[in-house]
């Protein structure tokens, strides 16, 4: 079993403020969100086409790519919507990791 690896990533206040994030962290693009006060993990890099995820929904606790349209599960990482150029694609081959993540003394953390 791996050791557990926090990283840091942005500001607890920050994101409070922003309510979602992509930070870069190593040599990965994290997606991280809080949503009333839960924190969230994902990768942040679309597993279509290499976007950017970056609208988040608090409501449904999902995130859309804004390039093609993908939804992602907040949660899981499970997509739940293919791109829109792309009605076939193999939605459960194509989610994306998600991570554990903290609040240490006011900054966000994620175990790599």
């Amino acid at each position: 079993m791996n050791p557990m690896v926090w990283k840091r990533t942005i500001s607890a206040k920050a994101l409070e403020k922003a309510k979602s994030a992509a930070v870069k962290v190593e040599d990965k693009v994290i997606f991280i969100a809080n949503v009333n006060g839960t924190l969230y993990a994902m990768d942040a890099v679309c597993s279509h086409a290499r976007c950017i995820l970056g609208f988040l929904d608090e409501e449904k606790l999902t995130v859309r790519c804004p390039c093609h349209l993908a939804l992602y599960d907040l949660k899981t990482g499970k997509m739940l919507e293919p791109p829109y150029v792309a009605p076939d694609a193999p939605k459960e081959k194509l989610g994306l990791k998600t991570y554990q993540i903290r609040d240490n003394n006011g900054w966000i953390e994620v175990d790599l």
